[in-house]
């Protein structure tokens, strides 16, 4: 195995997630562009990150074996053979991360969780979040500005204007000390989430932000992946 000796980052990709605003009633992470699925495009950038030396996915138990395939397709197409597992995903984003913890090595330092449906972000994103655990923080995130004007809206009425100024803009890989996350996640009454951030804000852990990119974009509807068409024909015809 071509495993670097401080290869001690390891990547959970939650790929249990229907998808339902796409409405091609298959998981999110299967959807293909261009004969790659989500899930391998995203696992071809993770391959790419020389600190990454362990991946996991958490697919739906019916999609195990094709889960396995993707893995294998990107590894070859990278050439870079790192120890992966595939674990069964939950009901529940926050479920299949608890699922992906049991599997932890004991060299994985740290934990970046990372949304298949961002097959995209650029490799420095990867190296930013790596970089601020390296210094020492417990949770890191990208974020972007906001450009929208963002309202409270209750009942078709609004009810205030946020200062966008101070809104950002979530994405992933979210990096946590291991410890840090196994710790968060032994709670027993988890409350679902769609961001694993989130959930170290609720029991007081600091988050510390890092520069995001707009190539990170999170393919949600058709129209996300009408855009992630075009940018993948954009990308490999440079």
């Amino acid at each position: 195995l071509q495993v670097s000796a401080t290869a001690d980052v390891c990547v959970v990709i939650p790929a249990a997630g229907l998808g339902e605003r796409l409405g091609l009633n298959q998981p999110k992470a299967f959807v293909a562009i261009k004969n790659w699925s989500l899930l391998s495009l995203s696992i071809k950038r993770v391959l790419e990150i020389e600190r990454v030396g362990h991946l996991i996915v958490a697919a739906p138990s019916n999609f195990k074996e094709e889960s396995l395939s993707h893995i294998d397709r990107a590894i070859r197409e990278v050439g870079r053979k790192i120890p992966f597992d595939v674990v069964e995903g939950g009901e529940t984003r926050t479920d299949s991360v608890k699922n992906s913890l049991l599997v932890l090595d004991q060299l994985d330092r740290f934990v970046l969780v990372h949304d298949a449906a961002r097959p995209f972000v650029p490799k420095q994103v990867f190296e930013n979040v790596i970089e601020k655990l390296d210094q020492g923080a417990k949770v890191v995130i990208p974020v972007i500005p906001v450009s929208d004007t963002i309202k409270t809206v209750e009942n078709s009425k609004v009810v205030n204007t946020l200062d966008r100024a101070k809104l950002k803009a979530v994405q992933t890989p979210q990096g946590f000390a291991r410890e840090v996350l196994s710790e968060i996640y032994a709670t027993s009454d988890l409350k679902p989430t769609t961001d694993d951030a989130g959930l170290a804000e609720l029991a007081g852990i600091s988050v510390t932000t890092v520069e995001g990119s707009v190539e990170s974009f999170k393919i949600t509807t058709a129209f996300d992946l009408e855009l992630a068409i075009d940018f993948f024909n954009r990308k490999i015809s440079k």
